[in-house]
């Protein structure tokens, strides 16, 4: 009879059904419906159902939620959230819940719970997915209600930590012995989901080691010893235990090539003419962060991740892909992998930023791309005032966990120098994504935005270096109606940029690209342009720019060396069609014809106005005898009925180089007499 009994209390469980979430903000829903609680109702039901009470007396819970009230309204209080729950719970016919006037009862094996779901499932040999997703997950456990009460905030903090070792001891059981050399999947799950929960626990990460040396990545293997060595010598000053290092030693021995401390692996050659570039140094991109506060500006998320970038790029040791090229919608679910494999980058940096009033707060982690494996993991606090500091925290965990050789002085250097105002930073950024707007207001909006910047840091040089850039594009687009006078504005702006700045990388790559733009000193330029780059290994636009003055001094395989450089720099930079338009001068030298309309008709894609683009377009058609196409492109060259020739005479191109683009040019403007164009 008692088994029919217990089919038929199934039976009524199947609808009804409770269900708690209790890892991160709290939920309760019934048969998935969600349930709108008071703070309190839902710390009560959290509690309970981590406690696995059963029944508990009133007088509990009332010490535990109103600690601070008198008695009869911390009594008066109880009564209401339980009526609360009762009342929210009947509407959905959960019947799971029960109160008199002493005690508080909840059928516990009839509630679901996120935390007790993952705990059996590791208690029975499953590692639940959740584990290999989070960090430190018993940290998370009703986290939106830790404040709710000083009371149940201690009993929080003494319940995580068991909840915790249970996890560990459960998973601890999966593992193979010691001496094991094969690693099933469920015990390397295992070891992957307590490094996830201890980041210290030197037999998972000797787990992991064996099966990363047994499916033959060597690379993997040592970028899990290295991130541990980086840990334990930075928090406490000690090595890894002997076993841990005999382990790695016996691999040494098998592997006389590697290193006394663990590097990460090599990045394949990015394109021909580049071999051995940046072969030796790890690459890394820092993906956008989501923002956890919806009233988080999302420029303040960009300032963040600009920053960072621009830290890491100081350094010759890391390989840093650019912030327009990582500039991607960022979903819950990113496909690591996937982002790792498109942006050519070894290592993916990506967190969250969470805003409240003037307290900030900003979780990263740092995953090797191919195998998902997690080499660091922060969080950092904070208030707004403090947001450089942060994101100068953010860059040297980084550069310590993948390259720790990197020391103290070279650190410093790499922290920019900062603008005194965080709105000025903010408005930089958005001036620069504005001025390559193919949209004429949005254009002019950014150069507003870069005078706005100055006026609120007039010490901070790159809103400088951003306006004489824009100028030399208002010029370059056809948009300037005194092309000599406003190159003029933009020298002067560089030279600006530098006397506030003499060390400021953006600064030295525009004043070098200005001198050869405007002044034609393309020797004094490339030095220039040398130094940007030895400030900063890894600015994209330095290569750019110094790939444009070696087309004017006719080192042609220099410019597509750099332009190449550029493009592994920022694969996916819509900014990027700069060294396109460079690479298609440097073919059209060379009379590689077609990689030169290659080039150039992306960029005319891109940017249809930009006329420096079409005339190499357009010559490199003309000579190809694609005149009808020639005829097309050139239209936004023709003013008044007549291709503009006056630019040959200002132009810093080489005579040969611009013979040719006016021989073709004047034999495209005789069709204009038959009315083609």
């Amino acid at each position: 009879m008692s088994g029919v009994n217990d089919d038929k209390a199934v039976g009524k469980a199947e609808t009804g059904r409770l269900r708690l979430n209790i890892i991160g903000a709290f939920s309760a829903s019934v048969d998935g419906h969600e349930i709108g609680l008071s703070r309190k109702a839902q710390a009560l039901l959290g509690y309970m159902v981590l406690s696995s009470a059963r029944q508990l007396p009133r007088t509990k819970l009332v010490g535990l939620l109103w600690s601070e009230k008198e008695d009869p309204l911390a009594k008066g209080s109880l009564r209401q959230s339980l009526s609360q729950i009762q009342r929210e719970f009947k509407a959905r016919g959960c019947t799971h819940f029960h109160a008199d006037q002493m005690h508080v009862a909840l059928e516990i094996e009839r509630v679901a719970c996120d935390v007790m779901e993952i705990v059996a499932d590791a208690e029975r040999g499953i590692v639940h997915p959740t584990l290999l997703a989070r960090e430190r997950l018993a940290d998370d456990i009703l986290d939106d209600l830790e404040g709710v009460d000083p009371a149940f905030s201690e009993w929080l903090a003494e319940t995580r930590p068991l909840i915790h070792e249970r996890l560990i001891d459960a998973l601890t059981r999966l593992l193979p012995d010691e001496t094991a050399t094969i690693v099933t999947a469920t015990a390397e799950a295992a070891a992957k989901a307590i490094l996830r929960l201890d980041s210290e626990n030197e037999r998972a990460v000797r787990v992991l080691i064996r099966s990363h040396i047994t499916a033959g990545s060597i690379g993997a293997a040592l970028a899990i010893y290295a991130r541990l060595w980086r840990q334990l010598e930075d928090t406490y000053d000690i090595e890894p235990h002997k076993l841990t290092q005999d382990l790695i030693t016996g691999l040494r021995q098998q592997q006389p090539e590697i290193v006394a401390r663990p590097a990460p692996p090599p990045v394949a050659a990015p394109a021909v003419g580049m071999v051995g570039f940046a072969a030796s140094r790890p690459s890394v991109a820092v993906l956008p962060f989501r923002a956890l506060s919806p009233t988080l500006e999302p420029q303040f998320t960009i300032g963040i991740v600009d920053s960072v970038v621009q830290a890491l790029s100081s350094l010759k040791e890391l390989l840093v892909i650019s912030r327009g090229s990582t500039m991607i919608p960022i979903s819950q679910t990113l496909d690591l992998r996937a982002i790792g494999r498109d942006l050519n980058a070894q290592y993916l940096l990506h967190g969250s930023i969470q805003r409240a009033g003037n307290q900030i707060r900003i979780s990263t982690e740092l995953v090797a791309a191919e195998t998902v494996e997690v080499v660091r993991v922060d969080r950092l606090s904070g208030t707004a005032a403090d947001v450089f500091d942060l994101q100068d925290r953010i860059a040297v965990e980084v550069i310590r966990s993948l390259a720790p050789q990197v020391r103290d002085r070279e650190l410093h250097r790499a922290m920019q120098k900062r603008p005194d105002d965080l709105d000025a930073y903010q408005l930089a950024l958005v001036g620069y994504d504005q001025m390559f707007s193919p949209d004429y207001t949005t254009f002019v909006t950014a150069r507003t935005n870069f005078e706005r910047a100055h006026v609120l840091s007039p010490g901070w040089a790159p809103p400088l270096s951003d306006s004489a850039i824009w100028h030399m594009q208002r010029v370059a687009r056809g948009w300037s109606a005194n092309a000599p006078a406003e190159l003029d504005t933009a020298r002067s702006l560089a030279e600006r940029a530098l006397d506030r700045n003499s060390s400021d990388p953006l600064a030295n790559a525009v004043g070098g690209y200005t001198l050869s733009q405007c002044k034609h000193d393309h020797a004094g330029a490339l030095k220039q342009l040398d130094r940007a780059i030895e400030l900063t290994p890894n600015l994209a636009l330095a290569f750019a720019y110094r790939a444009a003055v070696h087309v004017r001094c006719e080192n042609h395989q220099e410019a597509l060396f750099d332009t190449a450089i550029n493009l592994r720099l920022s694969p996916r930079d819509r900014h990027a069609w700069f060294a396109e338009m460079i690479a298609a001068q440097a073919h059209f030298a060379m009379n590689d014809l077609d990689l030169a309309i290659e080039h150039a008709t992306r960029v005319a894609t891109l940017l249809p106005s930009n006329q420096v683009n079409l005339r190499v377009l357009v010559a490199a058609l003309v000579e190809s005898g694609r005149l009808d196409d020639a005829r097309t492109f050139a239209r936004p060259l023709v003013t008044a009925g007549e291709l503009d020739l006056k630019w040959i005479a200002t132009s810093p191109w080489p005579k040969p180089t611009l013979a040719r683009i006016g021989a073709a040019l004047s034999r495209l403007a005789s069709t204009l007499r038959h009315g083609n164009i």
